[in-house]
């Protein structure tokens, strides 16, 4: 029986810039894979690498060694515009901004990556429904709240059926309050649908609703390490500051 195909699979990614005269290494053989139905929080410090390895997943930057495959597709065998169609296809972004069309309503926010109208309507209801925004979905974005606009981009994300859905920092503008509910709300879509998520965060709080933490640092993948269902941000950010200094070994 063939063994199944994986959303994720990031092997040894490689990244450098060029700043004047210094080379810098954003990503030194990264590897990343990621099972159908886990929840998955990239943490590391800023300038950790955590955002370059997001974006190379997504196929927005190119790589300089290394292939990234989701769902069975090495992104690099595809040209540009078969690159453009597969991420609207195959992958779901949620970004901190949110970047919503402010002069669509929530519900045209959402269908506009969708790219067949069968059943169109019908998955917007569920998904306005999931993400509790059925009385708000005729309102433009400057009339919802941080949380109600981090949602509709959850749903515009998800309205293609991605294979995963990768999230930078996607409490990073909102209140302790919101942002624990836009968690909840992934970790829902993760136990009640079997979605797939990466998420780019440096707050233990939001880190402790994935399934596994992987840790960054300097471009390098430091370690990981599983969560074990806590909700507790105190003994996380312990173990995630031990394995920055070395103490915890994996």
């Amino acid at each position: 029986m063939p063994d199944p195909i994986l959303p994720l699979q990031a092997d040894q990614i490689g990244k450098t810039y060029r700043q004047g005269a210094t080379t810098i290494h954003a990503l030194r053989h990264v590897s990343l894979t990621v099972e159908q139905g886990e929840f998955v929080a990239v943490m590391g410090a800023s300038g950790s690498g955590k955002s370059t390895l997001l974006h190379a997943i997504a196929g927005l930057i190119d790589v300089d060694a290394g292939r990234v495959v989701i769902a069975g597709q090495d992104l690099s065998l595809l040209t540009d515009r078969a690159l453009t169609k597969f991420r609207r296809s195959r992958l779901g972004i949620v970004f901190q901004s949110h970047n919503l069309l402010p002069s669509l309503s929530a519900e045209d926010n959402i269908r506009l990556p969708a790219e067949s109208t069968e059943n169109l309507d019908q998955e917007i209801d569920d998904l306005l429904d999931r993400l509790r925004l059925s009385a708000r979905r005729n309102h433009k974005p400057a009339a919802l709240s941080g949380g109600e606009q981090q949602r509709v981009a959850i749903a515009r994300a998800l309205i293609c059926n991605p294979a995963i859905l990768l999230a930078d920092e996607p409490t990073g503008s909102l209140d302790s309050v919101t942002g624990a509910e836009v968690c909840r709300h992934l970790r829902e879509l993760v136990d009640d649908q079997q979605r797939s998520i990466v998420m780019v965060t440096h707050e233990p709080h939001v880190a402790m609703w994935a399934d596994r933490v992987v840790v960054l640092k300097d471009g390098n993948n430091l370690a990981e390490f599983v969560t074990d269902g806590r909700r507790d941000p105190q003994s996380l950010a312990k173990e995630y500051h031990q394995t920055l200094e070395g103490e915890v070994v994996r």
